[in-house]
């Protein structure tokens, strides 16, 4: 597998999905700032006999002489999907034609042409077997239930499915955007950090103002969280200690009633049917995980993190907004801990390998290690 920054892939389940025109939106919002390479890859099984585009081919496939070929597009033809990303605003386009046996060393290939540190737009499905992308984009007809090989064999790996009806996506291709040279993406989710603990293990101190690189920690949170979501939302009773985040900040509706409470009172304000919920001690937000569990929280009402097989993190977790009135009953039956929502919702568990980016600061010791060691981004 090789791994590149600044790439991301746009895979389709099949036909009429509107894929080229989506990886030339992406090309054209982002050329005028930056230079984007295009890319579009063609896998081929010679041995199957049989087009991999469906139908009786173009050509393409049986004119494959060695295990991979690599053409750089100079022509403007709207029939063609290169020719449109150069007219879309791509410096370069480039086509790989490939044996897929041989995936991987047509990449290679291609990669030592492409300046190291550009912005690529890749339309492929197979290309992510051997490619890990900034951000992997599967579009789905909504219209066709059929899912074509290639990308039933990758669909599992997508950030992004997005569904395509009546000639529209419902997610946007302005919400790609580039940050520090890597692709991501803007969810269609609200942010919820929850502030109303007492910090009883932080001797007493409020953890979330602990200051992160010049920072209270939850501004450092917020911080990180503010470009991949509309809205980021806090959950404190004390309105005033948090005016500083220009964030709008939602109390308990009842006092006293722990986390479950905040995550219900936040639910019924949140102006999102996805949210994403998290403490104010957990210092560093890795969206990558953040955007795979939003992105398996299709059919499920919970998505949460589990590691050491029976060890929870609700408060790192993906929870719809119609889950609350479940929440209202749990609360009324004066259920206090946040796992009982499982007992009543559709979830799903997500194996939790933090590679020791995960952290929570619950007592000063852990603060002190995390400020010394240098670990704030």
């Amino acid at each position: 597998m090789i791994k590149k920054r600044g790439y991301v892939i746009i895979g389709s389940t099949g036909k009429n999905t509107g894929k080229t025109e989506f990886a030339c939106s992406i090309i054209k919002n982002h050329s005028s700032n930056f230079d984007i390479y295009g890319v579009k890859v063609v896998a081929i099984n010679q041995h199957e006999g049989s087009c991999p585009q469906g139908g009786d081919g173009c050509g393409i496939c049986v004119s494959l002489s060695d295990d991979f070929e690599i053409f750089e597009e100079t022509a403007f033809d709207i029939a063609k999907d290169t020719s449109r990303m150069l007219m879309a605003g791509a410096k370069k386009v480039y086509m790989l034609k490939v044996e897929k046996s041989k995936l991987q060393k047509g990449l290679k290939a291609l990669v030592e042409i492409i300046p190291p540190n550009a912005l690529v737009v890749v339309e492929s499905n197979s290309i992510r077997k051997v490619l890990e992308p900034d951000k992997f984009i599967v579009i789905k007809n909504l219209g066709e239930k059929r899912v074509k090989r290639s990308c039933a064999e990758v669909i599992s790996l997508a950030d992004k499915v997005i569904g395509f009806q009546d000639n529209s996506w419902d997610f946007e291709p302005k919400r790609i955007f580039v940050k520090n040279g890597e692709w991501n993406l803007r969810q269609k989710a609200t942010a919820i950090i929850l502030a109303g603990g007492k910090s009883s293990r932080m001797g007493g101190e409020d953890k979330s103002l602990l200051p992160v690189n010049g920072k209270p920690l939850i501004q450092h949170i917020a911080e990180q969280l503010t470009d991949y979501f509309d809205e980021v939302i806090i959950g404190a009773n004390d309105i005033e200690k948090y005016k500083f985040l220009q964030k709008r900040v939602i109390p308990d509706l009842e006092i006293g009633k722990g986390p479950l409470m905040g995550i219900y009172s936040c639910l019924m304000e949140s102006g999102s049917e996805v949210n994403f919920i998290t403490a104010c001690d957990i210092p560093e937000m890795n969206m990558g995980v953040i955007n795979r569990m939003i992105a398996l929280s299709d059919g499920s009402d919970v998505v949460m993190p589990v590691s050491n097989r029976d060890k929870h993190e609700p408060l790192f977790a993906v929870y719809r907004k119609s889950i609350a009135e479940k929440v209202d009953v749990i609360l009324k039956n004066n259920g206090r801990k946040i796992v009982e929502i499982l007992k009543h919702t559709k979830y799903r568990f997500v194996d939790f390998e933090s590679g020791g980016w995960y952290r929570n600061l619950n007592f000063k010791d852990d603060y002190n290690n995390f400020i010394e060691r240098g670990e704030a981004i």
